[in-house]
């Protein structure tokens, strides 16, 4: 006879008596589940009966690297104490990572040596990469597609993205390269202005030289956003009234997008 109560969402307390050919025993056992996302569980027990009497205790850890349990047991006249340690140690790209013991698949993240980029397996957060832009995903479902993605509103501003979701699909204890392309850019709003320093013309063209692509668009008050600047610059902008040269020297201060300007652009025509 036996019965369990859940004391909360990961604390059971059970308990029970047998009577087996004469000999009654009894038990007494609370548990707590150690949590999937890493933390600490624990679990204890008291018997009683047919020169059984006695108890165990254990406390576990699961971390990020691994799991550690260690425990003590007296029952009769047996008395022990028990440490076990179980984790995993990959290598890949050149780094080694430990982890939590990989029974399953796994996934080495990489955004490009950008570190401190939140990465979520689907949909839940599993961690952010390390200094080198590197994170170890695990574990994920072997020849399955496992969703992985990461968090672009915690990158940089200069930084161009090439995606930010992609599928892994990994063999049996065996891992995947995800590799999201982050590119840092020099990026800047410039503020363009005429000879009388008056804003250039809502929706004129300005292209940067010797740069392929669409010419970006002047917006209000003469502003014009750019990302393929290098560190000497030459904008060729066109207007309503004609092409008008602007040289730009970029230069880097701080995290963000700067505000360059205001730089006059004086017509070629007489």
């Amino acid at each position: 006879l036996s019965f369990t109560f859940a004391l909360n969402g990961k604390t059971t307390l059970s308990t029970g008596v047998t009577r087996d050919h004469g000999r009654d025993s009894a038990v007494v056992d609370i548990n707590h589940a150690t949590p999937s996302e890493g933390g600490i569980g624990w679990r204890a027990d008291l018997r009683a009966g047919d020169q059984q009497n006695g108890g165990q205790a254990e406390l576990d850890y699961l971390g990020r690297y691994g799991r550690i349990a260690t425990g003590v047991n007296a029952l009769g006249d047996s008395r022990f104490a028990y440490a076990d340690l179980s984790g995993a140690l990959v290598y890949m790209e050149g780094h080694v990572f430990a982890a939590r013991q990989i029974d399953n698949a796994f996934a080495l993240v990489s955004t490009d040596g950008i570190g401190g980029v939140p990465v979520k397996l689907e949909n839940r957060p599993i961690g952010t990469t390390d200094a080198n832009g590197l994170l170890l995903v695990t574990p994920l479902n072997a020849y399955q597609n496992n969703q992985v993605a990461i968090d672009p509103m915690q990158l940089p501003a200069d930084t161009r993205i090439d995606r930010v979701r992609a599928l892994a699909t990994p063999g049996d204890r065996s891992g995947a390269l995800v590799r999201f392309g982050i590119t840092p850019i020099r990026a800047a709003s410039i503020v363009l202005v005429d000879a009388a320093n008056d804003p250039l013309p809502l929706g004129s063209e300005v292209l940067v030289s010797g740069k392929a692509g669409e010419p970006a668009l002047v917006g209000f008050d003469g502003v014009v956003y750019l990302d393929t600047l290098d560190e000497h610059n030459l904008l060729d902008v066109e207007t309503k009234s004609g092409k008008c040269p602007v040289r730009l020297y970029f230069h880097r201060s701080g995290d963000g997008i700067p505000q360059l300007g205001p730089l006059v652009c004086r017509s070629e025509q007489p």
